[in-house]
């Protein structure tokens, strides 16, 4: 019995030129989101054939998914910062959390809302990634407290949860902007009450 050959795509083994296209592909869906992109469209802008993306990546769900990957990698690099005893209390968490905000802040909330929309398993590593960062914020506090950083009156939980509200306060870029606020301000605003309070 004739029958279809079963041929294995070939695929290009070179990390880098691969890893090129997942920030393209990052920095594409930043501004285009996910929704209603084609092969041929990336490919246009990317000035490469579909044939080329194919041979990188098997299917559009892999590109989202290698993108986020690569994104949440990048914010993640926070967390040596936070855990670096050679700096301050305090300045592991303003040098940390500044990076972490930096990086988040080109994280359109559009985009996060149609990955979780549309690829629920995706959303999850975004969700398992948060957890993360509240467990690293809740854990630094009551190291905090434990050493005498901070006052035994205040309550690490609530102290990472409103870190967590600020974090999600960002993507709301078109308040800061009307307000002529940019992200290091905004985080400056942040630490300051954090870590000086409001009161003369």
């Amino acid at each position: 019995m004739m029958g279809r050959k079963n041929v294995q795509k070939r695929r290009y083994k070179d990390q880098l030129i691969r890893e090129s296209y997942v920030v393209k592909l990052l920095v594409y869906f930043q501004n285009n989101g996910i929704r209603n992109f084609s092969m041929s469209d990336l490919a246009k802008d990317f000035q490469i054939s579909k044939t080329t993306l194919y041979n990188h990546f098997e299917s559009k769900e892999e590109m989202i998914d290698k993108a986020l990957a690569y994104k949440l990698d990048v914010i993640g690099e926070y967390e040596s910062v936070l855990e670096n005893i050679t700096l301050s209390y305090s300045e592991r968490y303003r040098k940390s959390m500044l990076f972490f905000c930096v990086q988040s802040f080109d994280v359109s909330s559009v985009l996060l809302k149609e990955i979780k929309a549309e690829y629920p398993n995706l959303w999850l590593k975004v969700q398992e990634f948060q957890k993360n960062v509240f467990q690293n914020l809740l854990s630094y506090y009551e190291i905090g407290i434990e050493i005498g950083v901070f006052s035994n009156e205040v309550n690490p939980f609530l102290l990472s949860l409103s870190d967590q509200q600020f974090f999600e306060s960002l993507s709301q870029k078109t308040v800061f902007k009307d307000e002529n606020l940019d992200v290091v301000s905004v985080f400056n605003h942040h630490y300051n009450v954090r870590f000086n309070g409001i009161l003369k």
